[in-house]
Parts: structure tokens; C-alpha cells; sequence
């Protein structure tokens, strides 16, 4: 009713409003006599008549009671103030002297005249004080009797709760202050369950105000098209007791994961049967079991196609020396187009146990400080090459960003993986969004459906967006697996968003979906912000084919496959060194026990049988005398360090050409002529 209408009211203008109100209140008044329960329905008019937000009926016995009792009336039109309006209406402080209608605070306060009944409505319209202090004798005759009755049912029941055991007292208090969502319910023969009674957690799970919930079907929190939901109504009609997790959907329309436990009770009501519902809300629980499964189960994988790459590595590392070798010493001419074409098919199983281990790695070996902006600004011309005309890149980079610390052609290999997969996600056609920013993240995870907890610290993020379809809600789960593609098996190894989840997950950032559907798919990239640092430029090598040591060298090289052992000795014969090797590193470290006085170079696998793996041997040789090593791996798995800082030994990546083997070298001070060998 609008506020208007109580401005100054005349008795003329009281006969326009009035008689509206008193036949309502005659409706009521009929079903009262018929034996129906109207004390909600007429709080529900006067909240409509006055314009309040909530009208309470009770009597001033109750606000002695520190929880609300069972006993008041209450109609709110938000039901998180149900909640909170009894500590204000218990305050009220029943003066004596007062009578008829009066103001209190945000309240309107109407003592029934003759009848220990209040009326309290919270926050009216402005001119309903003045309308029930000059009309209320006519409002009080029609709502008289149903509240007399009221009385009357108020007295019963305090002098009922005055031979309640103890017990039975806490039960209600513990029923009411539940955190659970408790329902009872009835079902009559041939029709629906009907909600008769909800507590405080029901209506804040479901959102449903109390008035919205008594007297309406139990499927309007769960729907018909559940399974589990289905088998609920049946265990209600078989009166049996149920437990499972089921789906309830609020009136906000959000959904909500319930723990929940059917009991049937033993007595009837009114030819058909009660039952009670207990929900426990999980669904941040079960977002966070699910988010741990996907976790562990990404571990597991990493470290079983860590291992498969090892052994991968080694394979390729004998074929492709091997080949190199015969290429570089071979005189025949016509063989070197096979030649070329097996290093070829070597260099394509190079790339995919790199992606391999790209996702299976822990840490990052070749971390550095550097821009986003600047690898996106390099990248920007082999993007736009790698997209046919009909696809456009759109790249918006945040100005003055913070520095990461992350392995740049990892980085370099993430963004181009992910504008392919944008491309073919719109099928060629649309336009692909490469950002850049910095935010403070704190919580959890933003984006779809995470529940992954983040550092509280700034992150600078890079996300590429594209106009595609949209991932279903059954695939973003298995995305990020290894091999699981939605491409034909000619168009992708589904190892690209894997790659990519490797490496960020291995930078100590995160990889999130921000939002998927009919309008495209923003996947994005946090990592976290450092200080800028500043930046050398390193000098630029003229490129050397096989050389020569510039001075004599006597190099120990460990590797527990005999095959690669042959290519790593025939490598460094082949530049003039003097080489010692062995497949059994227990052996080497019994062997220069006394000490390693003549040997200027260690070489040495990283991971090896035997009970030691290189980086215990080669910390136990170099103990007493600081020596040059050099360790090489194509997948470090435990070998009891941490982290990339703690390793304090050059790693060369397997397998790797004899040109990274010479850089290699170079990097942990081997010298070399300036010519090379043909």
C-alpha cells in the first residue's frame, strides 16, 4: 500500500481505504471460524496494508525468552531479518503507562486493548501511526476474536512449557539454532509433501523466506529431474529413511550441494504420515575434495610421465648422437639425405618429451627475471603468422607491470600454445585478445568453479581470449590432462594445455578459466610480482661447429646407459679431451674415495640406479677440491633438493645436439679454440 494513502486520512478518505482492509480482514476472520491457522496470513495483511518490512504478533510474557519462541508470529519480507528481529523486539521496554499505538525506535508498537497481544511493525509507511491511532478501535474488532484465541493458545502453551522436561527443551533450542537445514513435513495419501515446519538454516541455505517455505511442496528445494532427487520422493512415499547428497536450488537460483538424511516418524497425521529432512551444506567442501582429487591426480600423472620421458630421453639421446656422429665422420654423400631424415624424426620426439616434461617437471632450471610485455612484444609478429587472415589479434598490454620470474621460452611456448588452441576453437575465424595485468589476489582462485586457495600477494596475469564456442561444464576438468584432446588425432597430441598447466603450476603461479560459454573462453595466467631487476645484455657468440679444448682436459663421465655413455665419450674425444667413463656410479665414487686431484671436468646423469643419483655423487666427489660439472637430465625427479636454488651444479636438458652440449660446457667454464672441426 502506498505511504501515500495514510497522509492526514479523513473519515472520507478512511472510507475509500478502510473497508479495503476490513474485508480482508473479514476473509480472515471466515477461515479462522472454519479452524485454520490465519495469524500468519494476517501478519502478511498488515505488513501489506502498512507498507512494513516485518509485523510480529506476541505476547509481552515471551520477550522475556532470550531465543525467539515457537509461539510468535512473524512475517518478514527479507529473510535474513527474520533473524536478527527478535534481539530488537525483546528490547522493547513495556512501559506501564503507555497505551493504544505508539512509536519505538524503528518500530510502530500496537498494544491490543483488553488482551496481552502486541503487534510490532518494523519500519511502516510514515502515516500509519496516525491512521491506527484514529482507527484502530475498527481494526481491533475484526482481528479481536482470532487474537483472543491466540491468547488463549499463548497461555496453553506456557503453561505446558512449564511441565516440559529439560530435554525436550533443549531439543527445541537445538533444533532451532541448528547450522543445519531442518524441514519436517507431511504427506497426505495421493498428493506431494508439504513443509510444515523450517528452521532458521533452512531459510538461509535456500534463501526462501519462512512465509515462502510453510505449506509448499518439498520438491521446490529439490527438482524432478534429479536422480537422487527422485529417490527422496520415493523413500517419502515408501516411508523409509534415505541419506545421499543432493542438489537444492535457492531462490536466487544458485545451486547447493546437501548432505542429506531422511527420517520417516512412527506417528501419523491427519491420514497420511511426518517426516523429517536434515541437510548439512558441503558445497565448498565438495569443491575443495574435487579440487584436491584434480590435484593429486595431476601429481600422479606428472611424476608417471616424468618417468616414461626419462627413459624416452635416453633412447633419443643414443639415436640422435649416434646419427650426429655418423653424419660429422661419414664420407659418403649418399647417405646424408637418410641421415637428415632420421635427425628429423629425432628432433620431433625431442619436442614431445619436452612437452612432456614441460608438465611433469616440479621446479624451473632456467628461471629469469623478465616482462610480460616485452616476451608478448617479441612474440607479437610469430603469433600473427601463425593465424590465417580470417583470425585477428587484438593484444592489450597494461603499461609499467612489475617483473616475473619464470623460464622464457616456457613462457614464449604457453602464449602460442594458447592462441592455437583459440584458433581452433573458433574454427579459424573470430578475433583472439592477449592482456596483460596486475591484481592482488587474496582467497581463492578467481574464475570457473575454483576453490583454489591463493597466496595473499600480487600477481601479474597474461590471458588470451577467443570468440569460440565455449568449453562444456563435463570437459573443464579434463583439460588439463595430459592427451586429452577434443581435436582429431591428426590436428593435436593433447599435450598443450597440459604444457602449459606444467609450467605455471612449476613458477609458483596459477592457470585459471575466468569465464566460458556461447561468447568464447578467456583463459588466464597468474604469476607472482617481483621487483624489477635490471637487465644485462649478453654477449652475442659467433657459432662454432664441433671445436676443439683450448687446453688439455681430463673429463669423468657418468651415465648408467652404455649406449648414451659411447655418444657423451666420442663428443668429447672427438674436442680433445682425455675421458674416463663409467655406467656404475657407486663404483666411481669407491674409486676416487681418495680423492679426484686429476680430473679437471665431471660429467654425470642426474638420475640413476644404484642407490645414489648424480647429484649425491658429484657432491660427494667435489668435497674436498671445487671442480667443473656439468649434470645432465631430461627429468629431475627426487634427488634431494627443492628447489632450482639449491642445486648449485650447471643441468644440460636431454636429449640435447652437440651444440648445446658445447654451450653446456661453456657454461660451467670449459674453454674452447676459435675454429671448430668439420
Amino acid at each position: 500500500m502506498d505511504s501515500s494513502v495514510f497522509k492526514d486520512l479523513s473519515q472520507s478518505e478512511f472510507m475509500e481505504f478502510g473497508p479495503a482492509l476490513i474485508a480482508q480482514l473479514g476473509k480472515l476472520q471466515g477461515q479462522f471460524i472454519r479452524g485454520d491457522d490465519v495469524l500468519l496470513p494476517l501478519c502478511r495483511v498488515l505488513a501489506d496494508s502498512s507498507g512494513a518490512e516485518s509485523v510480529m504478533i506476541l505476547s509481552h510474557r515471551l520477550l522475556a525468552c532470550d531465543e525467539m519462541p515457537a509461539d510468535v508470529t512473524c512475517w518478514c519480507r527479507d529473510s535474513m531479518r527474520y533473524i536478527t528481529l527478535w534481539r530488537q523486539v525483546k528490547d522493547w521496554p513495556m512501559l506501564d503507562g503507555q497505551r493504544g499505538a505508539h512509536l519505538w525506535q524503528r518500530f510502530v508498537v500496537w498494544p491490543i486493548e483488553g488482551q496481552d497481544v502486541n503487534i510490532f511493525f518494523y519500519r511502516p509507511s510514515k502515516g500509519w501511526l496516525s491512521f491506527l491511532t484514529s482507527y484502530q478501535p475498527f481494526i481491533a474488532d475484526s482481528v479481536s476474536g482470532m487474537l483472543q484465541q491466540q491468547c488463549q493458545d499463548w497461555q496453553q502453551s506456557r503453561n505446558a512449557q512449564i511441565i516440559k522436561s529439560i530435554d525436550t527443551q533443549m531439543y527445541q533450542s537445538i533444533v532451532s539454532n541448528s547450522e543445519d537445514m531442518i524441514v519436517v513435513a507431511s504427506r497426505e495419501k495421493g498428493m506431494a509433501p508439504v513443509i510444515m515446519y523450517a528452521n532458521a538454516a533452512a531459510t538461509a541455505i535456500s534463501q526462501y523466506p519462512r512465509s515462502q517455505l510453510i505449506g509448499k511442496s518439498i520438491e521446490l528445494f529439490f527438482g524432478d529431474q534429479d536422480e537422487q532427487a527422485q529417490e527422496l520422493l520415493e523413500a517419502i512415499e515408501l516411508r523409509l529413511e534415505f541419506t545421499g547428497e543432493l542438489v537444492c536450488s535457492t531462490a536466487t537460483g544458485e545451486k547447493v550441494i546437501l548432505h542429506t538424511h531422511l527420517i520417516a516418524l512412527n506417528e501419523q497425521y491427519e491420514d497420511g504420515s511426518l517426516f523429517t529432512l536434515v541437510g548439512r551444506d558441503i558445497t565448498e567442501q565438495k569443491l575443495m575434495q574435487n579440487t584436491m582429487a584434480r590435484t593429486q591426480k595431476m601429481q600422479a600423472m606428472g611424476q608417471l610421465v616424468g618417468g616414461v620421458a626419462h627413459d624416452f630421453n635416453n633412447i633419443l639421446g643414443v639415436l640422435k648422437g649416434n646419427l650426429e656422429l655418423m653424419e660429422l665422420k661419414g664420407k659418403d654423400d649418399s647417405i646424408a639425405r637418410y641421415l637428415a631424415t632420421a635427425l628429423k624424426a629425432c628432433q620431433r620426439g625431442t619436442d614431445l618429451t619436452r612437452r612432456l616434461l614441460q608438465f611433469s617437471r616440479q621446479e624451473q632450471f632456467s628461471a629469469q627475471s623478465l616482462q610480460v610485455n616485452e616476451v608478448l612484444q617479441s612474440l607479437e609478429e610469430l603469433l600473427e603468422k601463425s593465424l590465417t587472415t580470417q583470425v585477428s589479434l587484438n593484444i592489450q598490454p597494461q603499461p609499467s607491470m612489475r617483473d616475473i620470474c619464470v623460464d622464457r621460452g616456457d613462457l614464449e611456448d604457453a602464449l602460442i600454445n594458447l592462441v592455437l588452441n583459440a584458433k581452433d576453437a573458433m574454427h579459424g575465424e573470430g578475433q583472439i585478445t592477449i592482456a596483460t595485468g596486475e591484481q592482488y589476489l587474496s582467497g581463492y582462485l578467481p574464475g570457473v568453479g575454483n576453490t583454489v586457495s591463493t597466496d595473499n600477494r600480487d600477481y601479474v596475469w597474461v590471458s588470451v581470449s577467443d570468440q569460440g564456442g565455449g568449453i562444456p561444464d563435463k570437459l573443464l576438468d579434463k583439460i588439463f590432462e595430459p592427451f586429452f584432446t577434443t581435436k582429431d588425432k591428426s590436428k593435436g597430441t593433447g599435450l598443450g594445455l597440459s604444457m602449459v598447466y606444467g609450467f605455471v603450476k612449476r613458477s609458483n603461479g596459477y592457470m585459471s578459466i575466468m569465464h566460458t560459454g556461447a561468447e568464447g573462453t578467456e583463459i588466464r595466467l597468474w604469476f607472482p610480482a617481483i621487483k624489477p631487476v635490471e637487465r644485462q645484455i649478453e654477449r652475442q657468440r659467433s657459432p662454432m661447429a664441433y671445436p676443439r679444448v683450448a687446453r688439455p682436459i681430463k673429463v669423468l663421465i657418468v651415465d648408467d646407459e652404455p649406449d648414451l655413455l659411447e655418444v657423451l665419450c666420442d663428443y668429447c674425444q672427438m674436442m680433445g679431451m682425455e675421458v674416463l667413463a663409467y655406467t656404475d656410479p657407486l663404483l666411481v665414487r669407491e674409486q676416487f674415495r681418495g680423492g679426484i686431484d686429476s680430473i679437471d671436468l665431471i660429467i654425470s646423469d642426474l638420475l640413476m640406479p644404484g642407490g645414489i643419483n648424480g647429484y649425491e655423487l658429484v657432491t660427494d666427489l667435489s668435497v674436498h677440491r671445487t671442480i667443473p660439472v656439468l649434470l645432465i637430465s631430461g627429468y629431475v625427479g627426487d634427488v634431494g633438493i627443492s628447489s632450482r636454488e639449491d642445486l648449485p651444479f650447471q643441468v644440460l636438458q636431454k636429449p640435447f645436439d652437440i651444440h648445446a652440449f658445447v654451450h653446456g660446457l661453456e657454461e660451467v667454464g670449459v674453454e674452447f679454440l676459435q675454429g671448430g672441426l668439420r
